[in-house]
């Protein structure tokens, strides 16, 4: 289960929703197991049932129980032989960690970090009360105090590079990085230099991402021969520019990938692709 919550006006500027999510081991033939695609957002996440592992380039991770990471850049699979997985999370948008702790992005990539060391801050009293509260309303409600208790006074100040983020996001990820700096009147090195800073990865990176999950967000799971049509919608240079993409991402060809397969993924990148908000 999968339920999305909204955020407070104070915070939306760094947060773009939360979430929580439940995963019974009895709903999968064995093992928790689902694959995740790159989102272009960091997460900051508390566990509280269970305990997953992270799979990226065959390499496996333990993630620390409350963990934050930046951006994600490939493919990767979140798996647990626990009989229940249970988590609240924050989805931050492409900016808002940098704009919240001033960390540099780029050390964040890839890497999950435990949260305390993020924060900051002592979480002994906000444990308590997370793991004491049952509700997971109440404890997205937990999380968002104890952002907001952490922003105090701070005042969000947007910069070129949030310009920027908004004009990639709005071309569904298929205006050149060219033309973002120009319309900018930016160089094209200093905007690269300060992008990585600022959300974790080179903007090309970005900007592809986005316009993967644009149209993997239009695939037609009944019929998936509407590829061609969605290859020309998006500005892919051909066919092959397209599925190179798609192995990237997905881990097979266009021919061989079955939607069903995914479950996490066709609920939160196809049916309601709230990573797109």
């Amino acid at each position: 289960m999968f339920t999305t919550y909204p955020v407070t006006k104070k915070l939306q500027p760094y947060v773009s929703f939360y979430y929580d999510i439940i995963w019974e081991r009895k709903d999968y033939e064995n093992d928790i197991r689902e694959t995740v695609l790159p989102s272009g957002k960091g997460f900051m996440v508390f566990q509280h049932q269970g305990r997953f592992r992270g799979m990226m380039d065959t390499k496996e991770q333990s993630v620390p129980k409350y963990y934050t990471i930046g951006q994600q850049t490939k493919t990767y699979t979140l798996f647990s032989d626990h009989e229940t997985n249970a988590l609240t999370g924050v989805a931050f948008k492409p900016t808002g960690l940098y704009h919240f702790f001033g960390q540099n992005m780029s050390l964040l990539t890839n890497t999950p970090a435990d949260s305390k060391t993020v924060l900051g801050s002592d979480l002994t009293h906000f444990e308590t009360s997370y793991e004491k509260e049952l509700r997971a309303g109440k404890k997205v409600e937990l999380v968002e105090q104890l952002l907001l208790d952490l922003l105090e006074d701070k005042k969000y100040v947007p910069n070129f590079i949030d310009i920027a983020i908004d004009m990639m996001d709005r071309s569904l990820g298929c205006e050149p990085i060219t033309k973002v700096t120009k319309k900018l009147n930016v160089s094209e090195r200093y905007f690269q230099k300060k992008f990585k800073e600022v959300v974790g990865i080179a903007p090309s990176v970005y900007n592809r991402m986005v316009r993967f999950n644009n149209l993997f967000s239009q695939i037609d799971a009944e019929d998936q021969n509407n590829y061609k049509t969605l290859v020309a919608l998006f500005n892919y240079y051909d066919l092959a520019h397209f599925s190179k993409d798609f192995k990237k991402y997905c881990g097979e060809s266009p021919k061989k990938f079955h939607l069903d397969k995914f479950k996490f993924v066709k609920e939160a990148f196809v049916k309601n692709p709230i990573f797109l908000k």
